[in-house]
């Protein structure tokens, strides 16, 4: 079915429920004719309902933030900020596949261009590991350490602990 099908099953399930609600009301106010609490009782009641969906999104809150922290624990900070633009790509993809979105050829190319940025920059962070960048950097800072070494070796002692 397309969007606007479901758009308009869903508008006519509002309409008849709004409606049924009420009728309901007419029945209920002569039972219980103390507006004031049905009002309340039926906010309370709408609360419950926002609380229940809203504990579904805190759910999904927490385990996203528990798989980036362990992301960030496994590959750093850089492989979590890199991937946060796959979102947009995931959800586009997502939408063609299951909802039959139409893709159109901008945003084809830029997922084509985001998923080349990705690749560089994690290409720049497996280069930034490798063990031949670390004894560069490593004789950079190897005059540094062997002169504090020699110069705690030549400092005389001292009784302070």
């Amino acid at each position: 079915m397309q969007n606007w099908t479901w758009g308009c099953i869903y508008l006519v399930g509002h309409c008849l429920s709004w409606a049924g609600w009420m009728v309901l009301q007419a029945p209920v106010l002569r039972h219980y004719p103390a507006k004031l609490s049905l009002t309340s009782f039926t906010c309370f009641f709408g609360l419950i309902q926002f609380l229940i969906i809203a504990a579904f999104g805190v759910v999904a809150a927490g385990i996203v933030f528990s798989l980036q922290t362990w992301c960030i624990q496994k590959g750093g900070p850089v492989f979590v900020a890199v991937f946060q633009p796959m979102q947009t790509l995931l959800v586009a993809a997502m939408a063609s596949l299951i909802l039959g979105d139409q893709l159109y050829v901008g945003g084809i190319i830029g997922a084509a261009l985001i998923m080349l940025g990705l690749y560089s920059v994690l290409w720049g962070k497996t280069e930034e590991k490798r063990p031949g960048s670390q004894d560069q950097e490593q004789t950079l800072t190897k005059h540094l350490i062997d002169t504090e070494s020699r110069d705690r070796d030549d400092a005389p002692e001292s009784d302070i602990p």
